[in-house]
């Protein structure tokens, strides 16, 4: 499984071989402490980032969805449709045939009006 990592995201972090992670892993260690994150490559390739925990946990946060603004979106389209009631009462309360008229004076097409050139 290869995945391919956005150049912009990956240029700007140090990067480390797995030869040099496994020989060296205080090093690299310090270089995360430092940098927040180190790219480790395998064969060349971006194989993996090492992060630090709050690095981690910002990016966890950033995931998550805000509950207050989707509960928020959530009442006002509530909202909307609860101002349509006394029109979709008024629609199922008309007679069939009623309904029938709208529908097709809705369905022709409208004439087109032409601008005097």
């Amino acid at each position: 499984m290869s995945i391919v990592l956005d150049q912009p995201a990956t240029a700007d972090l140090p990067s480390v071989s797995a030869t040099q992670l496994v020989a060296g892993i205080q090093k690299v260690g310090r270089t995360v402490a430092a940098h927040g994150a180190v790219l480790i490559t395998k064969h060349d390739q971006p194989a993996f980032v090492l992060m630090s925990v709050e690095r981690y946990r910002e990016m966890q946060r950033a995931a998550e969805p805000d509950l207050s603004a989707l509960g928020g979106e959530f009442d006002a389209m509530l909202a909307r449709m609860q101002g349509q009631g006394e029109a979709l009462a008024d629609a199922f309360a008309m007679a069939p045939e009623a309904v029938a008229q709208a529908a097709v004076k809705a369905a022709k097409p409208r004439k087109a009006v032409r601008k005097a050139a």
